[in-house]
């Protein structure tokens, strides 16, 4: 801990003139005080009456003159990843792609996951399936002619149908509730099932995301009353225990692979995952020179300020030699799906000049960005 705290005050001397006159930071003459006492200590001794563990353990050599992640030990320990948000991380918001439209709440599934079946119930609608640990909640039939007062599903449902031309059957909402692509966050995607219409969802079927809504203004109209319902309550934290594993299905991964490279895994379909890239750099101010979204591959600029967070701040000076760093050029490309443990993924590499990135910790910081921004 010494030796690590010398360190950082060496390195935040060099990088900021304006703390080398503070005697804390080694601005004085006298000798340097630690604040850790390092005298040994006598043996531990156990009480009589109290069997003895053995408490030595031999710690292995490491060699590291072979290993692809040798950045990663005691020779240059890395830095911890840093944190990024976009400004509207802590709203409700409707997202959309093509005829896709799914809700994004800022709070976890165990606290999301109450808040849907009170709007239910609020509504006077019966769920009858109820499977938390997949997150998935299905409506009763409706009748529409016979509403009760304020009811906005049966009242949304009605107007959809009017609007479609269509006057017969029997309605119904599938809904799945799933994590988000951030930590605290949840993804709702619904969808509407008309018993006389073509379209036949079985009640069984889980990511109700990949089948087609009978009328599309009825699910948005839904999804749009479901987010201002959630939204009015955001500062409500009931937590729903049976909820737990709804968050335990990451959709992003960010793992360095057997050979030391950085790969960004994301658990989604192809298209979605290429618009949450391309929706992510734009968030973190990262220009797209070149995209070409069938073959997965953006070739990019990244900004200097992007990674360091501004041309000025003592983390910046610390972190990064922010004087030298100009605009980067890299390209980004996208794996097609790979069967993992987790299920599929689409894995994000980083490239410059054809070739994988030769600096992993670069292309690992590059890779957190995208993450931390996509939505």
């Amino acid at each position: 801990m010494k030796k690590i705290a010398v360190i950082l005050s060496a390195l935040s001397l060099g990088a900021c003139g304006i703390l080398s006159s503070m005697p804390f930071m080694g601005g004085s003459d006298k000798p340097e005080e630690t604040y850790v006492d390092l005298r040994p200590q006598p043996p531990l001794q156990v009480p009589e009456d109290m069997r003895a563990i053995d408490l030595e353990h031999v710690v292995p050599d490491l060699d590291t003159s072979n290993l692809q992640n040798a950045s990663f030990y005691p020779e240059r320990p890395p830095l911890p990843d840093a944190l990024y948000s976009a400004d509207n991380r802590d709203e409700v918001r409707m997202q959309r792609l093509g005829e896709r439209n799914w809700l994004v709440i800022p709070e976890p599934p165990t606290t999301a996951w109450p808040k849907m079946k009170q709007f239910f119930a609020d509504n006077g609608v019966i769920l009858v399936d109820d499977r938390p640990g997949i997150g998935r909640l299905n409506t009763a039939w409706l009748e529409t002619s016979d509403r009760p007062a304020r009811d906005v599903v049966r009242t949304l449902l009605n107007t959809a149908r009017e609007e479609a031309g269509l006057s017969t059957g029997k309605d119904r909402f599938l809904i799945r509730v799933e994590q988000g692509l951030q930590p605290a966050s949840t993804e709702v995607h619904l969808r509407h099932d008309n018993d006389t219409l073509g379209n036949d969802l079985s009640a069984d079927l889980v990511r109700v995301q990949e089948a087609s809504s009978d009328l599309l203004a009825a699910e948005k109209a839904l999804l749009q009353q479901i987010g201002a319902f959630v939204a009015a309550r955001v500062s409500e934290s009931t937590v729903s225990k049976v909820a737990l594993q709804i968050g335990s299905q990451p959709k992003t991964e960010l793992l360095r692979n057997d050979n030391g490279i950085p790969e960004l895994s994301f658990y989604l379909d192809k298209a979605r995952a290429v618009a949450s890239v391309t929706q992510s750099l734009n968030n973190a101010g990262i220009l797209i020179d070149d995209q070409d979204s069938d073959a997965g591959r953006f070739d990019i600029t990244v900004p200097r300020e992007v990674l360091t967070g501004g041309k000025g701040g003592i983390l910046c000076r610390i972190t990064f030699s922010c004087g030298s760093r100009s605009e980067r050029e890299y390209t980004l490309l996208m794996s097609e799906p790979v069967a993992t443990d987790k299920g599929q993924a689409i894995k994000v590499y980083v490239l410059q000049n054809g070739q994988l990135l030769a600096d992993p910790d670069r292309a690992q910081e590059l890779l957190v960005v995208i993450r931390e921004f996509a939505t």
